[in-house]
């Protein structure tokens, strides 16, 4: 009866051992992953909670370690400090991170193992993870069409396989690139990243033909991009006009040409032409050519343009050589003792000026020389003593030809003019003296009197004085005179009758003053004997 019971339920226990021996661990790995060089790489793995996980490296006779949390010293000395398991085993993430990825890691096979301390047999060395290793640049990326003064954009990309620990990027570009500023974004591509850093700016025209490039530092070393050199489109900034290098003679022809510095070319030319005081212009599709028939002082110019816009060059003045010729300045000047000549003439190249005097080509010896020269312009100066010389010319000559002209002779006798000029200063002088001097007597003549110089009423010299100033004023000059020499006349006469009143007036006060001692004796006043009262 017991021994029945029993088998039943030994029969259920040995069922349930069973089902336990042959449960296992399911886990859902790759089967390659790629990795780049100095970056990381992650393993994905997922698995069922639990509560350890170790990593191995798949190997014929023995086991190295890749990862052991619970065990480092266990780990293979080239794993050591390298490799991670950052997800949580509650979760069943069994993820494997293997840091500073090197070439020798390529084509590595690892395993994971879950609970290794378990008495089950797992047999998970048949479920490998292949690590494929490759060394990445940095590629470089910009637009197609770029314009000075427009928008600038590059793009500098490096794929890696770190999403937690992009490698660094970093440009090297032209320094004219104006008001550069960058951005920077990660994504995934194809079970890996790419780290993209943009690069913003204005472009130049000092840009073009300039390299740049971007480098990605990862942890123990940098790979740098392929260098791009930067197309970048601009009118014609610098336009010059270049001579072809001869001698261009009066009347000759010379070659020239609008050299423009611009991209793309210049496909159109408007080539300027001063000369004998008019303006040309000359619309071509040829950067070079001939103009005939040039003159002395002509002026060119030219105008370039291409699909950006167009460019101006200076004016440019052409040598043109040609014959002497003798400038109207020329002259001599002729003074009681000196006479000195200048010669001026114009000439390419420069002439040189000779004298003939008298038909002498010879100067005497007591003549001196000199000359100057200012572009194209001789100057040529000769001075000595006065003579009588009547004929004097100069010759100025170069290799193209000769002009010969006589000088006037112009007389100036400095000492004369300073004589008249010293004459006329001095009368001058002398009026204004004249003018201020009867200014000055007519004002003290009109002045009023102080009363000190009052005479007495009781004068009889007042009321003779009165009566001859007032005749003097009713009739100040006779009719039948002349009226310029009456005017002199009244104006002496004036003087005079002043001169005597006051006279008479100090010595009418000195008798008053002190009257003689003398017997008292009766005068009797009459017309007769007016002038002994």
């Amino acid at each position: 009866m017991g021994t029945a019971h029993l088998l039943p339920l030994l029969s259920l226990l040995t069922g349930m051992s069973m089902l336990q021996q042959v449960r296992s661990w399911s886990i859902t790995v790759p089967t390659t992953v790629s990795a780049v060089e100095g970056s990381c790489v992650v393993v994905p793995c997922q698995t069922q909670s639990h509560s350890r996980v170790t990593w191995y490296q798949y190997h014929n006779i023995h086991y190295p370690v890749v990862y052991d949390g619970l065990n480092p010293t266990k780990v293979a000395d080239q794993f050591r400090g390298r490799t991670s398991v950052p997800g949580k085993a509650a979760e069943g993430n069994c993820t494997l991170v293997i840091h500073n990825v090197k070439i020798a890691d390529n084509h590595l096979n690892v395993y994971v193992w879950i609970n290794p301390d378990a008495k089950q047999t797992q047999k998970f060395h048949h479920q490998t993870v292949t690590i494929l290793v490759e060394r990445k640049a940095p590629t470089i990326s910009i637009q197609k069409k770029n314009v000075d003064g427009e928008i600038f954009q590059a793009n500098c990309s490096i794929k890696h396989s770190c999403p937690l620990s992009p490698p660094s990027l970093h440009w090297t570009t032209s320094s004219f690139l104006k008001n550069s500023n960058t951005m920077a974004f990660s994504e995934n591509v194809q079970g890996q990243w790419s780290y993209t850093k943009t690069l913003h700016g204005l472009a130049t025209y000092e840009m073009h033909n300039t390299k740049m490039w971007c480098s990605a530092k990862f942890m123990t070393f940098s790979t740098e991009s392929q260098k791009i050199t930067l197309n970048i489109l601009y009118k014609p900034v610098t336009v010059t006009l270049i001579l072809e290098k001869k001698p261009i003679v009066e009347g000759g022809s010379v070659t020239m040409e609008c050299s423009a510095d611009c991209n793309p070319q210049s496909h159109k030319y408007i080539w300027l032409k001063r000369q004998m005081g008019q303006n040309n212009e000359i619309t071509s599709t040829k950067r070079k050519r001939p103009f005939s028939n040039i003159t002395r002082k002509s002026s060119f110019s030219c105008i370039a343009y291409n699909d950006i816009g167009e460019g101006k060059s200076n004016w440019v003045d052409l040598d043109v050589q040609h014959a002497p010729v003798i400038l109207p300045e020329s002259s001599c000047h002729l003074t009681r003792k000196a006479l000195k000549c200048v010669c001026q003439a114009e000439a390419s190249p420069n002439a040189s000026i000779y004298w003939i005097i008298d038909g002498n080509h010879t100067l005497p010896s007591s003549f001196s020389i000199l000359s100057a020269k200012s572009n194209n312009v001789v100057s040529g100066e000769i001075s000595g003593p006065a003579q009588t010389q009547s004929n004097i010319s100069c010759t100025a000559t170069n290799s193209l030809g000769s002009d010969t002209k006589q000088l006037s002779i112009v007389f100036s006798n400095t000492s004369s003019l300073y004589m008249w000029l010293l004459a006329s200063m001095l009368l001058g002088i002398g009026l204004l003296s004249g003018c201020a001097m009867f200014i000055i007597r007519k004002q003290s003549r009109n002045r009023p009197q102080s009363p000190s110089d009052n005479v007495p009423q009781d004068s009889p010299y007042t009321s003779l004085q009165r009566s001859q100033d007032e005749d003097a004023q009713s009739r100040p000059c006779s009719r039948e005179s002349n009226p310029e020499e009456d005017r002199l006349s009244c104006v002496y006469d004036n003087e005079f009758v002043e001169e005597m009143s006051i006279s008479m007036r100090a010595e009418q006060d000195q008798r008053y003053a002190a009257p003689p001692q003398r017997e008292s004796k009766s005068v009797d006043c009459n017309e007769g004997v007016y002038r002994n009262c």
